[in-house]
């Protein structure tokens, strides 16, 4: 088992467990630390994230300990889904978070984005999944003005993002690249 440590908030030190497979890529803590200083000066009671493509669910746990109301987890893979909700319940934070295993396309297309203030895309970047995620996501028009995207991609891969999305931050380090987007 590998552990990931939490970077911040009221979690700083506190591990998330996981097992280390080739199609899982935790996002570093420095990057984790980049994202959250980027927003932290919104992060509050009351912000929501939605955490697609949750993996470790090392994001959408960085986001509860940093302070946010509520994150909802999504993840398809029943092993790396499982343990996120190992890691939620020893943390002891199920009533911050939501979980469910679905894939992230069919998750919403179901479910209403408005609530959310983050939306973090961090998929499996041998699949080329990110214009095709954040176009369903756009596409459904109800995301707040407010609401911030923060995604991560490999370095060697270019996105093409649509015209009415604006990079507010973006960071290269190491093989990743993460863009913090807004409409």
């Amino acid at each position: 088992m590998n552990r990931i440590r939490i970077s911040g908030g009221s979690l700083k030190g506190k591990k998330i467990d996981f097992e280390f497979k080739d199609n899982l890529r935790p996002t570093s803590n420095k990057l984790r630390e980049i994202l959250f200083n980027w927003i932290q000066f919104e992060m509050q009671d009351s912000y929501v994230c939605l955490d697609l493509f949750a993996g470790t669910g090392a994001m959408g746990i960085e986001a509860i300990s940093r302070n946010a109301g509520k994150v909802i987890f999504v993840e398809l893979n029943k092993k790396h889904y499982e343990n996120i909700k190992r890691n939620i319940r020893s943390l002891n934070i199920r009533d911050k978070a939501k979980l469910y295993f679905k894939d992230a396309f069919s998750w919403l297309t179901k479910n209403d984005l408005s609530e959310f203030d983050l939306i973090i895309i961090d998929p499996p970047f041998d699949k080329k999944l990110e214009e095709k995620i954040l176009n369903k996501i756009l596409n459904k028009m109800e995301l707040k003005k407010s609401c911030k995207i923060y995604l991560e991609h490999s370095k060697f891969c270019d996105i093409n993002l649509p015209e009415n999305v604006r990079i507010i931050k973006e960071k290269k380090l190491g093989d990743v690249k993460a863009l913090l987007l807004e409409l």
